[in-house]
């Protein structure tokens, strides 16, 4: 082989870039949709998706399903639940609040957005950031991640409603869900990882 005939191949920016805003086609609106809550198993995580879920019927009319689990917060649902939650309109995960948890729930998110179905994913302040480095590093750097206080799993259901499910995170939920995804990818592209590319500098 001569050097003409050597080829130098990047593994890596061509997909990034090819997929850079590859998120499912957002609702028109919340109203009379059908929306999936999803558990990752952690505690309360099923506590605060109620109260999402509860304050998007109550301002919506929205269609918020039974909470659906899946076995462990730490590896990827059965297909059997991605099969479940591709019924719905969109899906709420909850939540990332340790590494191994929040890049499972990532993986989740993943998952669902490439059959099709719009997801918001909640992680704890302490952990949005390597969240989206998950995303960004699977090409989807506008996916919606919305920061929650930390901690959460410490906490009473009836603090985590009270405290943790905020006007803010509702905003941000309703905004995730109806925004185009061009839209999204100037919220959240870079949102958490540019912070912390600034500190490290």
């Amino acid at each position: 082989m001569t050097d003409q005939d050597e080829e130098i191949l990047n593994p890596f920016a061509d997909e990034v870039e090819a997929k850079g805003t590859v998120l499912a086609d957002r609702l028109s609106t919340v109203g009379d949709a059908r929306i999936g809550l999803f558990s990752n198993t952690k505690k309360n995580a099923d506590h605060f998706l109620r109260e999402v879920g509860e304050r998007l019927e109550a301002d919506h009319a929205a269609e918020v399903s039974e909470v659906v689990y899946k076995d462990v917060a730490t590896s990827a649902a059965d297909e059997a639940v991605y099969e479940q939650l591709r019924e719905y309109d969109a899906v709420l995960i909850a939540y990332g609040d340790c590494g191994s948890c929040s890049s499972w729930t990532m993986h989740d998110a993943f998952q669902l957005e490439e059959a099709g179905v719009p997801t918001v994913v909640f992680c704890t302040e302490e952990f949005t950031t390597l969240c989206q480095y998950e995303a960004e590093n699977q090409g989807v750097p506008g996916l919606p991640i919305v920061e929650i206080e930390h901690p959460i799993a410490d906490l009473s259901p009836k603090a985590v409603a009270s405290e943790r499910v905020t006007d803010d995170i509702l905003t941000a939920v309703t905004e995730a869900l109806t925004n185009d995804t061009g839209e999204l990818l100037e919220l959240y592209k870079g949102k958490y990882t540019d912070a912390a590319s600034s500190e490290l500098a």
